[in-house]
């Protein structure tokens, strides 16, 4: 491999690896606690696994097709307007799912640090949305500069809290949970392996080299993997999953009440700790993996609407953009202000996006309109129809969780495998 090809797929493995990696992340040891270190180890490399297939399966599609070809087009080409108006609505439903929990967990986060100085907690949500929502306007550049500004203290805070952390994690606390409790968790760690709506702006970037593409999809989606598990490492060896202030008490008390169990697991870091320097740390990553994760998801949103409504970017166009942007989301933080719930929703969307949707498309080009590829996912049918009942999975999961009909676990119940 050239030095030349070598940086391409070095970089887009970092797009894929920043693209997942972001706010969901908070999320994810609260949702696992009750299922335990070990067993949700496992569902994360299943996860991984079945995601990356669909990411791949997702980039065969995308081959077929000329450079600027987005996912809205493939689905109308493979699988005609009905195809395209359900992916379309899918698409919209699943970035608003993912504005709402970003706005909502950084308004939380924002609005605690205004209760300590006396203001009201409520203009939280106005000020980010106000700030981040002028950088959005003001365009792309603005974006990228500001990002990297969160980036750069997302990366410090995460690998100093990993130097701090790591030597605390007690291996008892680790054996906590149970499998059982496994089944809930599949939308959220869907959505934690989103990149794919990434791919066709991925094949542009490398032009169309699929050996290099296919080497930044797994690597760049493997880096995640790895991310997460230390993540889950740090926070379940460090806090208990039950009891009245352990992980399943935060995430049942966000469900029944709306308080922010992102929030609270900050706080209870922070006294666990006792370290002010740590506090610092964690106050800066959660804020940050939620406001990165923010202005891309809402940059993109704002792009989709112009191109799809044709909008122009004038500054009346903007504006109008803005409001379809934020408002939306906005109001859902506002009636319904969970974090969790907004990510798991988000997952649901995503399963048909991400993982029904590729695999649809395979199957109508390779085997019904018998369009000649370049590149092949290997497997056939039978890996076709695998990932398809992943994603049909992950779909009932979440109904199943939804009608009360799934394990749930209870705060002062002792969990063990």
């Amino acid at each position: 491999m050239t030095g030349s090809s070598f940086n391409k797929v070095f970089g887009g493995a970092m797009l894929v690896a920043g693209t997942c990696i972001g706010a969901g992340m908070l999320g994810l040891p609260i949702s696992t606690a009750a299922s335990g270190f070990y067993p949700s180890t496992i569902a994360f490399l299943v996860c991984w696994v079945m995601m990356t297939l669909s990411a791949l399966l997702m980039l065969e599609v995308s081959l077929w097709y000329p450079e600027e070809t987005n996912l809205i087009t493939m689905a109308k080409s493979t699988l005609g307007k009905a195809g395209e108006s359900i992916a379309w609505i899918c698409y919209v439903l699943f970035l608003y799912a993912l504005m709402a929990a970003y706005t909502s967990g950084a308004a939380g986060l924002i609005g605690e640090g205004l209760t300590k100085i006396g203001l009201n907690a409520k203009w939280g949500i106005w000020i980010i949305v106000s700030l981040f929502g002028l950088v959005v306007y003001l365009g792309a550049k603005w974006v990228d500069g500001v990002n990297r500004i969160f980036m750069l203290f997302l990366v410090f805070a995460y690998f100093a809290l990993v130097y701090h952390v790591v030597p605390q994690v007690s291996p008892s606390l680790l054996k906590e949970g149970h499998p059982k409790f496994l089944f809930s968790t599949a939308p959220l760690l869907v959505t934690s392996f989103g990149f794919h709506l990434l791919i066709p702006s991925l094949k542009n970037y490398m032009h169309g080299d699929i050996k290099g593409l296919r080497r930044a999809i797994i690597g760049g989606s493997l880096l995640p993997l790895v991310v997460y598990l230390l993540w889950e490492l740090l926070i379940l060896g460090v806090v208990p999953v039950s009891g009245d202030k352990g992980l399943v008490a935060m995430m049942q008390a966000e469900k029944n009440s709306g308080r922010q169990a992102v929030v609270e697991l900050t706080q209870l870091l922070s006294q666990i700790l006792n370290n002010h320097r740590i506090n610092l740390l964690v106050g800066s990553f959660a804020i940050s993996a939620i406001l990165t994760s923010f202005i891309g998801v809402a940059l993109g949103l704002f792009d989709f609407f112009a191109d799809g409504f044709h909008i122009k970017k004038t500054w009346r166009g903007r504006l109008v953009l803005a409001i379809l942007t934020f408002m939306p989301p906005v109001l859902i933080a506002i009636y319904c202000p969970q974090f969790l719930l907004a990510l798991h929703y988000a997952g649901m969307f995503a399963a048909v996006l991400l993982i029904i949707y590729p695999v649809l498309m395979v199957w109508s080009g390779r085997y019904r309109l018998k369009i000649a590829s370049s590149y092949q996912v290997m497997g056939g049918k039978p890996l076709l129809i695998l990932v398809l009942l992943f994603g049909l999975g992950v779909i009932v999961l979440e109904g199943l969780d939804h009608l009360k009909w799934l394990p749930e676990p209870f705060v002062q119940e002792r969990l063990f495998d």
